[in-house]
């Protein structure tokens, strides 16, 4: 956020406000030397050297300068990311009493930026003080020269006031480089980061191929490891499976099994290290991203609801969409009542992160941005864990409804949600463990038996093997 709201403005200020400066500061010097030379070389050669000094010993000790101001402007955007993270995690700060770590921590970034930003600062006295030196310096020698010209009389005495006026005004915009040198500074380690941002590798993009419009397959996934950047440990690992169109599948397991990055992979969030996945018969690497997104509606554990109005956020799914259904989406997803309990109902403005409703109010929003949009895929990555009983009851019903002729994929613990899938799929430390039905994976005396039984408990456990 630093880079994208600070470091952009700072490169920007620098271009509007102070690329003109130096024009100025270069045009007003030579103006005053071309009409001291007309008037006498030798006040001239005395002013001169001075000027030069002035006007380049800011780029010539600019490298310290620039290596303090970068330092330091990276500095100030950890301490600005460190300061919104505090913020926007304020609950579990207070919640987990971590209010004095976090002040420590704060503390320190603190300290760090100061550290950094005092010799900056320090740097550029030392250069100020200089340069006022070297003015007093240049006016003197001006003062000097024309005061023994006068003597010989080869000057006249009445222009020598105005013309020391004259070359200590070219002193004036040369001694603001260095002020244009701390903003060059400053602006250089902010392009920097903005450079570094924008020269990122591009890790998934927009393949070649065109998708086609029947959808004769699923997802088809041949030795597929996966590991997230930075992190030398695979969250999946040599996976083989297939999801055949118009089939619901199941993916269970403990947590840290790498469901929910089996769902970001099939999205195509990421892409995997090694092996392949296909869609349609086609290599996910080869879609253009919007084509294939566009046929996948995804439910995610974690719901992020937009500061605008309840309406908007639904129809981030389908802007087109028309008003009846809109309303039949927000029918199927139980969200009626909600709507009704609300100030203006659809137009309610639901706050930052969707903070003026419940936990299972935002899943509700995502289920009907899923039943809206009415892609041919839908991945449920824990769409039912936020609702009560009664929700989630009228939730599934509605849930049975949308998956009919569709390829379905389901991350879920709760096991109304999956024993009526066509295939379960058990992942356990990134490998599959098992796959099968619901009553042949009971029967099988696996990890999912013991998932499903530390859920139930052993007397529901009993009822329904019975069953």
């Amino acid at each position: 956020m630093g880079i994208a709201t600070h470091d952009v403005e700072l490169v920007e200020y620098f271009f509007a406000h102070t690329v003109a400066p130096v024009f100025v500061s270069i045009i007003i010097p030579v103006a005053v030397v071309v009409i001291l030379t007309v008037t006498s070389f030798w006040m001239t050669l005395a002013l001169l050297p001075f000027l030069l000094a002035v006007g380049f010993s800011p780029f010539l000790m600019r490298e310290k300068v620039d290596q303090l101001g970068s330092k330091a402007r990276e500095a100030s955007g950890e301490l600005s990311a460190h300061a919104i993270d505090t913020v926007q995690g304020l609950a579990e700060i207070v919640a987990y009493q971590q209010g004095l770590n976090r002040g420590n921590a704060f503390e320190e970034l603190t300290n760090r930026h100061i550290s950094l930003r005092l010799p900056f600062f320090r740097e550029l006295t030392l250069q100020t003080n200089m340069l006022e030196v070297l003015t007093g310096w240049g006016g003197l020698a001006v003062v000097c020269t024309g005061a023994l010209l006068t003597t010989y009389g080869s000057f006249d005495a009445g222009i020598l006031p105005l013309l020391t006026i004259l070359a200590m005004s070219a002193f004036l915009p040369v001694s603001e480089i260095a002020q244009i040198g701390r903003q060059l500074a400053d602006t250089l380690g902010a392009t920097r980061r903005v450079y570094a941002l924008e020269n990122e590798p591009i890790k998934v993009a927009d393949g070649e191929g065109a998708a086609p419009k029947d959808l004769s397959s699923g997802f088809s996934l041949r030795d597929v490891s996966f590991s997230f950047p930075g992190r030398p440990k695979c969250v999946l690992e040599n996976l083989n499976l297939e999801i055949p169109v118009g089939k619901t599948v199941a993916v269970v397991g403990p947590s840290g099994a790498g469901k929910t990055s089996l769902a970001q992979l099939l999205m195509r969030f990421w892409d995997s290290d090694t092996g392949s996945i296909s869609f349609n018969g086609i290599e996910l690497r080869n879609y253009k991203l919007q084509d294939l997104r566009s046929r996948i509606a995804l439910v995610a554990q974690d719901t992020y609801l937009f500061n605008n109005s309840l309406r908007e956020n639904i129809l981030i799914a389908k802007p087109d969409a028309t008003e009846q259904e809109l309303n039949e989406a927000v029918k199927l997803s139980a969200l009626s009542e909600v709507i009704q309990s609300l100030p203006v109902g659809l137009e309610t403005m639901v706050g930052e992160r969707g903070a003026s409703l419940s936990g299972g109010q935002r899943q509700r929003v995502a289920i009907a941005r899923a039943f809206l949009k009415d892609a041919s895929v839908l991945i449920l990555d824990e769409a039912t864990s936020h609702l009560d009983a009664l929700s989630e009851n009228i939730v599934h019903k509605a849930l049975i409804q949308l998956k009919k002729n569709k390829t379905t994929v389901i991350i879920a613990h709760r096991l109304s949600t999956i024993r009526d899938a066509d295939q379960i799929i058990v992942l356990d430390k990134g490998r599959i463990e098992e796959t099968g039905t619901h009553e042949k994976l009971l029967r099988n005396k696996g990890l999912y038996k013991q998932l499903v039984s530390k859920q139930l408990g052993r007397s529901d456990f009993k009822n329904l093997k019975k069953s």
